[in-house]
């Protein structure tokens, strides 16, 4: 389930959900795409209970030059989800003097300046 795969990467999360996680066998042919793909859909929901309780909820993040790609897709994904009706700031700050128009962080900006 989504909130075992939290608590696994959150243990103390157990204690703010108060529901007992069980971990239901995922077969292994499971991709790694997979794999993720449900997380990052566990971290939205995540995200969206937290925002219901804690309204505005807001998440600052530094140093996004060293962000990885799926660190940014996952930003991505919380800023474009619209089942999230709560209120939700993501202020990131990152170095201009280490981000150049190469850098991977810089299609992440555009892309997040569309939105």
């Amino acid at each position: 389930s989504e909130v075992y795969l939290l608590t696994q990467l959150v243990p103390d999360l157990k204690e703010i959900i108060n529901q007992e996680t069980e971990n239901i066998n995922m077969p292994d042919e499971k991709t790694s795409d997979a794999r993720q793909t449900s997380l990052k859909y566990a971290f939205c929901v995540f995200i969206r209970a937290m925002s219901s309780h804690f309204t505005p909820l807001v998440l600052c993040l530094d140093d996004l030059q060293w962000a990885d790609v799926s660190s940014l897709n996952t930003i991505e994904l919380l800023v474009s989800d619209v089942q999230n009706k709560c209120s939700l700031m993501i202020i990131g700050c990152y170095r201009s003097n280490e981000v150049n128009g190469m850098h991977i962080f810089s299609a992440s900006l555009a892309s997040l300046s569309e939105m």
